[in-house]
């Protein structure tokens, strides 16, 4: 029926027309009625809980992927600092081995050089070149062309 007011009337006089036992009948029937609506309502309800806890934990355990996989990407970055780190340590070492050995060749040539100064100094001392000459020629300061005089000096006693 399309009239509301008739069909609330129909139920009320439904209502009144009913004995004492049908009452109490429909009363329990529609109690069932409502009572499984509810289960139903609440096992609907739970059913959402559920669901939305299952997306909550897919969305959880793929955010721990996600952090898992950066702290992995970050533990590589770290590794690779290291080795970065460590292969600037050994070129350090390199380098240094490397200057030592520059700086023992330069003070060697050093030696050299002036033991083969003191040499030339002698042999022109015994030729009997000037001292200016000698000082000149050879690079030596007057100290140590005298150092050089007095060895000879020493060796010729």
């Amino acid at each position: 029926m399309v009239d509301k007011t008739l069909n609330v009337a129909i139920r009320v006089w439904e209502d009144l027309s009913r004995t004492e036992e049908e009452r109490r009948e429909y009363e329990i029937r529609l109690k069932q009625i409502l009572d499984e609506q509810s289960k139903k309502r609440d096992r609907e309800l739970l059913e959402q809980e559920m669901e939305e806890m299952k997306e909550q934990r897919e969305e959880m355990k793929m955010e721990k992927e996600e952090l898992k996989a950066e702290n992995e990407e970050i533990k590589a970055e770290n590794e690779e600092i290291k080795a970065e780190k460590e292969e600037i340590k050994e070129q350090r070492k390199t380098m240094k081995a490397e200057k030592e050995e520059a700086e023992r060749k330069r003070l060697e040539a050093e030696s050299a050089l002036k033991e083969s100064a003191k040499q030339m100094a002698l042999k022109m001392l015994e030729q009997g070149i000037s001292q200016t000459a000698i000082l000149q020629v050879t690079g030596l300061t007057l100290q140590q062309f005298e150092v050089i005089q007095q060895e000879l000096g020493n060796k010729n006693k």
